[in-house]
């Protein structure tokens, strides 16, 4: 017999506090397109694939809001979410800056990664990059070790 997976209670408050800080109408219910940022909120890591699969199910007998509860039961749920601090998440992006790192030696230059974020996939702002950026080690050419980076933007 599956053994369900239930909340301890501080994870249930963990869970309610960052529920109610969604619930802009206090009526215990959030917007289904806040989901995904909620779930990345308390460290979980849904692709947005899953995010739509979840809202279209629940958008099809709702009225595009979710409850606590139902909250509660897509966050615990059996097969869960990788979390961004695992090591599966580590590698995946690890291999992803490597597509960027010709020589092979474990480092992106300053202006690519820049170039990078500021134009591919959801393009952050130069001020963001540069807030990104700020306190990240770089060597005498300005190139970033990025398993460094990886570490420093997972574990913050």
């Amino acid at each position: 017999m599956a053994q369900e997976n239930s909340a301890t209670a501080e994870q249930l408050g963990e869970f309610k506090e960052a529920f109610g800080l969604f619930d802009r109408t206090g009526q215990g219910k959030i917007p289904l397109s806040s989901l995904g940022t909620l779930l990345r909120a308390l460290g979980q890591n849904p692709t947005e694939g899953e995010v739509q699969d979840i809202t279209a199910k629940l958008s099809a007998s709702d009225d595009e809001t979710i409850d606590f509860e139902q909250f509660v039961k897509i966050v615990m749920r059996p097969d869960g979410f990788s979390s961004a601090n695992s090591e599966s998440s580590f590698n995946e992006f690890v291999q992803a800056f490597q597509v960027f790192d010709r020589e092979g030696h474990g480092f992106i230059s300053t202006g690519e990664l820049r170039y990078v974020l500021t134009s591919l996939g959801e393009a952050l702002s130069d001020a963001e990059v540069d807030e990104l950026l700020k306190g990240v080690p770089m060597d005498k050419h300005g190139n970033i070790n990025y398993e460094e980076l990886v570490r420093t933007l997972i574990s913050a």
